[in-house]
């Protein structure tokens, strides 16, 4: 069996700066929480697309895992190498408010969330079950904003 931990990377200044921006003091917290919650469930993966903000969200997680991230092939690539078992049985995925939905439903899960451009919290569990289904689990990790209720991000 594997599992898929899916995230959108960690906090940015909004709107960017820059095409290609760093993450903020807060999205550096977060990076660090995401090792601390994920750093023990024993990844053999993790993917991140070619931006700054995915490779920094993962990078105290790579440390952690003394291991290296790799560039994420496309959401069917992906999705069909997990299911063959070719990626390890724990993965993580740092994508983005329009990627993560896309890698989840290419997983097998019928309706993938929506990730808000403020959202920088969704911790998503994605199983996968024979021969093609899936099922999804959201979670919510890091430092909470301030001023934010649980769910209304």
């Amino acid at each position: 069996m594997t599992t898929i931990l899916l995230i959108r990377h960690a906090d940015i200044d909004l709107p960017p700066a820059s095409a290609d921006p760093s993450l903020n003091d807060a999205g550096r917290e977060r990076a660090r929480a995401l090792a601390h919650v994920v750093g023990s469930a024993g990844v053999t993966t993790v993917f991140t697309s070619s931006f700054t903000r995915t490779k920094e969200t993962v990078e105290p997680l790579l440390e952690v895992l003394g291991i290296s991230g790799r560039e994420m092939p496309s959401p069917a690539a992906v999705a069909r190498s997990a299911r063959a078992g070719e990626l390890g049985a724990v993965v993580v995925i740092a994508g983005h408010s329009n990627t993560v939905p896309e890698v989840i439903e290419a997983l097998g899960v019928p309706t993938p969330p929506v990730i808000g451009e403020t959202q920088f919290d969704n911790l998503f569990v994605v199983t996968l079950a024979e021969p093609t289904g899936a099922s999804m689990l959201a979670l919510k990790y890091g430092p909470t904003v301030r001023g934010a209720s649980p769910g209304r991000r």
